[in-house]
């Protein structure tokens, strides 16, 4: 029985015992009448009693529901995720990222020999004692190694991402760029490029990158993703002698083939860094050998051509090349170090006019003949480490490329080719290497010292008494160190060729972190560098020159 059914019972009970007839007559009846009286009584209390009851647990459970109700969230959060076979995929991370950076930079440079740079230092044209440089100081305050950079990052889904850089600072040349009175320099681009990345492809990361950066052959600190580069802590914006980097246009795929293990392979913008010379015996007096212009073996060579206007190099020289540089890169990351190995593979064009009857003339209206493209394959093969020797406290860093047609990877420039006897472009080998040592002894402070050469071999030959070639023992260098009217004028006398053989140099420096906090970071400078140029023997022996450098830097760094 329901509670509503008990309820209309004992209503029926209470109604019959009120409104009951008595009869005045019949004793034996009333009594009868007050015993089932009180039986139904005694059944009322009982089940009043059940309702009460069922009305407290009744109570009781409202309660409960309530309570349960109060301590539910406002709503149901998430299922948790599916169990699948591997680590379970990383959080959703934001969807666009902006990240501004750079610095403002207030430098100073001084050498000792002018060399009519600023802040980056062309190591290779160190002066000699005829020209009136060598005896001239120099000083520039500059900003214009302040930099600005933008990094924009898409995340397309847990895995995979989409990133663009940007970099420029304002070492450029702007044609009426001076130090005279407002100093305008143009700005110069150092980075732009896109990435790909892709963490989960196979169960290995796969990255591809096109645009400028630096080349794949500079070192990293791990793997071999950009922005992770090793670069040296120099002020010198062309860091030292011996350091293998390039900033160029390139397209890098690169495969994480195993924890700690990178594939890489690119394909890079080429140029030609071409030194030849040419003489006449005995004497040795001669000059540079110009492309278009000097004869060898009755054929001119053109390997540079200057750009004719436009939006493209105007009066620029830019050497004549029909194919990508191509570098094919591995790195390790056992635990211990980072260690890098590389091959590198260049093509080197000119350009050959073989006149139809006999020597051609240069610059002659009249003569006819027949050209040559002539193409020579150089190829080169380098490696790096980086070894924390205390962990957090000294590093050691080295890096080293050797081959034939390399040297335009190396920071001082030195010739990847020089002229051959049949009018093409004849490697030039030669080596680079660079070490390093860097210590934080507390926050704040990074201490630097890095030693660097480079050294290319010599490569000539003769026609009769006219010498060719890098190097030649022929060529005279008679009076590199005798000034005259005309070399005081910033001619180079006939009789100092001086084909540059060896480049040298070593630096130290330090940082020191003036303030850091929530408005950003302010740091100092300081790095002193030697540099030695020396030449290849020829008559009067051989010719060095050398230089001291002290720079100093103050950035500021707000982002």
């Amino acid at each position: 029985m329901n509670l509503k059914q008990k309820l209309m019972a004992c209503t029926a009970l209470l109604g019959v015992w009120l409104f009951h007839p008595a009869t005045a007559g019949a004793q034996s009846a009333e009594a009868q009448k007050i015993e089932k009286l009180e039986r139904q009584t005694e059944m009322l209390q009982r089940q009043l009693k059940e309702i009460q009851q069922e009305l407290a647990q009744t109570r009781k459970k409202t309660e409960r529901v309530e309570a349960k109700v109060e301590a539910a969230p406002a709503r149901y959060s998430a299922p948790p995720p599916m169990v699948t076979k591997g680590p379970p995929p990383p959080p959703p991370p934001e969807r666009v990222k902006v990240t501004l950076g750079g610095f403002i930079a207030a430098e100073t440079v001084w050498r000792q020999h002018n060399m009519v740079n600023d802040i980056g230092t062309a190591f290779a044209t160190t002066p000699y004692p005829f020209s009136p440089l060598y005896n001239e100081h120099e000083f520039h305050g500059t900003a214009r190694q302040s930099r600005i950079s933008l990094l924009v990052e898409g995340n397309i889904d847990p895995y995979q991402k989409l990133s663009g850089f940007y970099e420029s600072d304002f070492l450029g040349v702007g044609q009426t760029s001076n130090y005279n009175q407002s100093n305008s320099w143009a700005p110069r681009l150092r980075h732009a490029y896109f990435t790909y990345d892709n963490t989960g492809w196979g169960g290995w990361g796969f990255h591809i990158l096109a645009g400028q950066t630096w080349s794949l052959a500079t070192q990293n600190q791990v793997d071999m993703t950009p922005r992770k580069e090793n670069i040296p802590l120099t002020i010198d914006a062309n860091y030292v002698v011996g350091f293998n980097y390039i900033r160029q246009w390139q397209i890098r795929g690169v495969v994480d083939v195993a924890p700690g293990i990178s594939l890489g392979a690119s394909a890079e913008n080429p140029a030609t860094v071409f030194l030849g010379s040419t003489a006449t015996a005995p004497a040795g007096l001669g000059g540079a050998f110009v492309s278009g212009t000097t004869l060898v073996n009755g054929q001119l060579v053109n390997f540079a051509n200057t750009g004719g206007g436009g939006d493209f190099l105007q009066g620029v020289n830019v050497t004549a090349d029909q194919a990508p540089d191509i570098i094919e890169k591995a790195s390790f990351d056992p635990g211990w170090g980072h260690y890098e190995i590389y091959g590198l593979q260049r093509f080197f064009s000119d350009n050959v006019l073989r006149c139809a009857v006999g020597a051609c003339v240069a610059g002659s209206t009249t003569m006819v003949g027949t050209t040559d493209n002539k193409t020579t394959f150089g190829a080169g093969v380098g490696g790096s480490v980086l070894l924390p020797l205390i962990p957090k406290y000294l590093e050691f860093t080295a890096n080293g490329l050797y081959g034939r047609g390399v040297d335009r990877y190396g920071a001082g420039q030195l010739p990847d080719v020089t002229i051959a006897a049949d009018g093409s472009l004849s490697l030039v080998t030669g080596w680079s290497a660079m070490v390093g040592l860097i210590g934080h002894p507390w926050e704040g402070l990074d201490v630097y010292v890095y030693a660097g050469q480079e050294e290319v071999a010599s490569n000539f030959f003769n026609i009769g008494t006219t010498l060719f070639g890098l190097g030649n023992p022929g060529f005279s260098n008679a009076t590199c160190f005798v000034t005259t009217p005309f070399s005081f004028a910033g001619g180079t006398p006939a009789d100092c060729i001086a084909n540059n053989k060896r480049l040298s140099e070593i630096t130290a420096g330090f940082w020191q972190n003036v303030y850091k906090g929530d408005y950003g970071r302010v740091t100092f400078g300081a790095q002193y560098e030697y540099i030695k140029r020396k030449s290849f023997v020829g008559i009067g022996g051989d010719v060095s020159t050398d230089n001291n450098v002290v720079m100093t830097s103050v950035r500021y760094y707000p982002f």
